[in-house]
């Protein structure tokens, strides 16, 4: 069994002091959303990307972080342990890269990777700097509200979805964004006329908010 996640990584210009960990969809890996920190173009940031830890049994090649939500999503637990694992790396640093404090610590996930987005950052003891879900939802929403850390309280939470997804409907970020209003959390939803896919818009938004919350330069 897998001990810890594997990932791609786009450095800083510099000595990264901020990062974000984008979270790929079921059936692809780390390298699919390598293409957005182009996109972002924030050359101060240190752009992590890891890769699901279970294979993808229909799409060969491809990762997923759980199984079919329609089966209780089987392996949830143990993706949360090894982001948590992840996150806690970075924040503690190494010989090539030193430590980055966790409010500087930016997730973003797509679709599987929303769900662990929420999932982990809501449940991690530190604050960290924010949190974004693109077309996603929450896994066992009532567990997640039992089991958020008073940390997270704080932290801004993105919620962006189309409302033509056939593939993950929008009620699943509308009812987190319900969830979240409820439980007092900073927490916005945005809502585009648009299928299961990330746009030029959430990008252009997505890129003012992560030089908000990491206070980084424009």
């Amino acid at each position: 069994m897998i001990s810890s996640l594997q990932w791609e990584e786009i450095p800083s210009s510099g000595t990264a002091k901020s990062c974000a960990i984008f979270l790929h969809g079921r059936g692809t890996d780390g390298e699919d959303l390598m293409p957005l920190a182009e996109a972002f173009n924030l050359p101060e940031l240190r752009f992590v990307f890891p890769h699901a830890p279970f294979p993808c049994p229909d799409l060969p090649g491809g990762r997923m972080w759980f199984g079919p939500a329609s089966e209780g999503t089987p392996g949830i637990s143990k993706s949360q342990y090894l982001l948590s694992g992840l996150i806690e790396k970075l924040i503690q640093g190494d010989e090539e890269n030193p430590g980055i404090k966790a409010e500087k610590i930016f997730l973003l996930g797509f679709s599987q990777g929303a769900v662990m987005a929420l999932d982990v950052g809501l449940r991690f003891p530190e604050r960290l700097g924010g949190i974004a879900a693109l077309s996603g939802f929450m896994s066992a929403p009532e567990v997640l509200m039992e089991e958020k850390s008073q940390a997270s309280l704080s932290v801004p939470v993105l919620l962006l979805h189309g409302t033509e997804d056939q593939v993950v409907r929008i009620e699943g970020s509308r009812r987190a964004y319900a969830l979240l209003s409820k439980a007092g959390y900073d927490v916005q939803i945005k809502e585009y006329r648009m299928a299961h896919q990330i746009i030029g818009d959430e990008i252009a938004l997505l890129r003012n908010e992560m030089i908000k919350y990491l206070s980084l330069p424009e």
